[in-house]
Formats: structure tokens, sequence, C-alpha cells
């Protein structure tokens, strides 16, 4: 979606005989390799600067930089078009082929996967922002994204798409430009910064192969169970689910029951959610078992599987959006990209439950995240 960005002729030649000329990144022979995390050491425009009028941006990292690194890499949002990367031993230049808009915040980021000429990376994105006005935006949205096991969603990447009058109901996110971007963290949590305030449609895909492009066919999408999200909101959940074409999925027992081994074990627990209904899945590297939570006498969400194989569990919980009683066979809809639908409201519990024989195992509450 981040239109090419273009590498001036003119610096290739330069480049290539500094590639394998003399200088180099690596200590003296004998000593010590150098494993400092590769960082940005100076900025032009400055993090936070306003009445920003250049086109030009500039970067000093503390070890060298190749052109071929950063140009997938650098992400510019809003974007700026067109531009001109250019770089020499440490220092980078960006130079835009239009002029900034005005009155405008700009937040640059570069990917945490982006490598040094040895092989050093940053220990988390690198973001700044600016702006050409007199106010620097500040809003947030923040969340977690997961892996369709409920593992943190290390590769995700997760855009903003600004919900105007004029784009209001727009379907088909896949024909529009990402208003902002950001990357998942090691644990799968991400903070959209700098935001102009307002509602947004929240996305997040899988980028396997690094082109900041969401492919539907192969690559896993994420949604929250909002269709749009004010700015300030917190604590979004959104979950990969499996690409269409995949299987492979453990086969899944309603109800919980179970008839053999003889030995076996018990989880329960309560749902904190809203709602009168709330499907609970247990799920082992060999099959996944289902019962419905309902509200007791009290108003509170209580389920049960009383006859759990001994296995590890993966405990989630979904809200039926159309506040129906589930039926056996009733799963979570992750919601689509294309025609837009949010997914159901979901949670899970954070770590994987032991069951063991003739072993009851109480108190495993999930909670159904909901945004703040």
């Amino acid at each position: 979606m981040q239109t090419a960005s273009r590498i001036t002729n003119f610096f290739l030649i330069p480049l290539l005989w500094l590639a394998s000329g003399c200088a180099s990144d690596r200590p003296p022979s004998g000593g010590p390799v150098d494993a400092t995390p590769l960082q940005v050491l100076f900025s032009d425009p400055a993090p936070s600067t306003v009445q920003v009028s250049t086109e030009r941006i500039h970067l000093t990292f503390n070890h060298d930089i190749s052109v071929r690194e950063l140009l997938n890499t650098v992400i510019i949002s809003p974007s700026i078009g067109d531009y001109d990367i250019a770089i020499s031993g440490r220092k980078m230049e960006i130079k835009g082929f239009k002029p900034l808009e005005r009155e405008k915040t700009y937040i640059l980021t570069l990917d945490k996967k982006l490598r040094d000429n040895n092989g050093r990376t940053f220990s988390a994105p690198y973001t700044f922002a600016f702006s050409t006005g007199a106010v620097l935006d500040n809003e947030t949205i923040s969340g977690t994204v997961i892996e369709k096991e409920c593992s943190p969603a290390t590769n995700a990447l997760i855009v903003a798409f600004a919900e105007h009058p004029e784009n209001s109901g727009i379907g088909n996110l896949l024909q529009r430009e990402p208003d902002y971007w950001t990357q998942a963290d090691g644990s799968g949590a991400f903070s959209l910064q700098h935001l102009a305030k307002g509602v947004y449609r929240i996305v997040a895909f899988n980028d396997q192969n690094g082109d900041r492009r969401i492919n539907t066919a192969t690559e896993e999408i994420g949604l929250c169970s909002k269709a749009v999200v004010s700015t300030g909101s917190s604590d979004l959940l959104l979950r990969f689910s499996e690409l269409r074409h995949k299987s492979g999925a453990p086969p899944s027992i309603p109800n919980g029951k179970v008839t053999a081994p003889a030995a076996t074990g018990t989880i329960s627990g309560n749902c904190l959610a809203s709602g009168q209904y709330v499907v609970v899945d247990a799920s082992s590297v060999t099959a996944s078992y289902r019962t419905t939570a309902s509200r007791d006498q009290n108003g509170a969400l209580h389920y049960s599987f009383p006859e759990l194989p001994p296995a590890r569990y993966t405990l989630t919980a979904f809200t039926p959006s159309d506040g129906k009683k589930p039926n056996a066979e009733r799963q979570w809809n992750p919601g689509s990209i294309e025609p837009f639908q949010p997914s159901e409201p979901f949670g899970f519990y954070p770590e994987k439950v032991t069951v063991r024989p003739r072993w009851t195992t109480e108190h495993i509450d999930i909670r159904i995240t909901t945004s703040k």
C-alpha cells in the first residue's frame, strides 16, 4: 500500500564503491564484536518538532546501513507520496517529491526488522513524529494482536483507516491507503500514536513477506469487535483467523462431553462479559471442547468442563453477536475485511491450563475484552 520509494541513480555508484571499499563497521582484528543494537542517534526534524517546513528528513544511526535494507523498512504516515532515499555510511536522507501538507502531523517508523551491514537490529521499532503546524497530534489507540492459538502475533502490522463523512460506510479497505501504521512488539502489543482525533477502522495483518500490503489469500487478518474505534481507546484485542484454504484444526467436541479416557479432570471458572451467553473453548493439540456459559441467579456467567482428558489447554471465549442461545456447533466469527464486518467479542486465559486425572482446576476466569 505504501508507494514504492525511489533511489536516485547518482547515489548508487558511490554506494557500491563504499560497500566494496575501505569503509567498515567491524572492530579491529582480534577485538570484541560490537553487539550494540541498532539505534538512531540523531534526527532532523527532531522528535516532536512543530512548524516544520522542510521536505527532507535526516537520520544518523550508530552503525552503517544499506539503501536496500531501508527501502522496505521505512513507513511514513500519513503518506507523503514518492520520495528518494540516500545513504552515506550511517547517515540517511529522505527527500519528498512534493511539499508536505500544512497543519499535519507526520510519523516516521523504521521496521524493527531493519538490519545494519553486520545484521544488528533495533530492539523495538523506531518511531518519531513532527508537525508542519503549530500543534502535534497526540491521540492514541492501543491493544494487542494474537495468533489463532493465542500466542503473541509478533509479526503483525496494524493499520488505521480514518472514518470521515465522505468515506463513511466504505467497506473495501483493500482499495484505500491506510492513514496510520504501527508494528506489534514481542508481546503482540501495539500503540498507534500521534493520531488526529477521530474514529478509525483498525486492521492487523500478518505481513509475512514484508511488502506492507494486505493479502487476504496468503496473510492472516485480525479485526477488533468494534466497526470503528475512537481515539483514546485501549485494550483492543485482535486475533488472527485461519486462512480459508487452511485446515487441520483439532476436532471439536461440543458441550465438553468426553467418553475416554476414564481418568479425566475438570476446568471451571467465570466469564466476565456482557450479554446473556458466552461460548467457551478448551483446545489442546489433539482436540477442542466446547461448552456454553449462561448467567445464574446471581448474574454470574459460570462455565465448566467436567470431563477433560489430561493435557495442556488453551481457554478462549466469545460472545455471540446475535445475542441468541448458541447451538453446539457455534464457532467464533472473526469478521471480514471485505465486506467489512467486525469480529465477535473475544477473550482468552493468558496461560495454558494443565488438566490432571481426577483433579479440578477452578477460577479460570476469562474476560471478554472491550475497548476503553
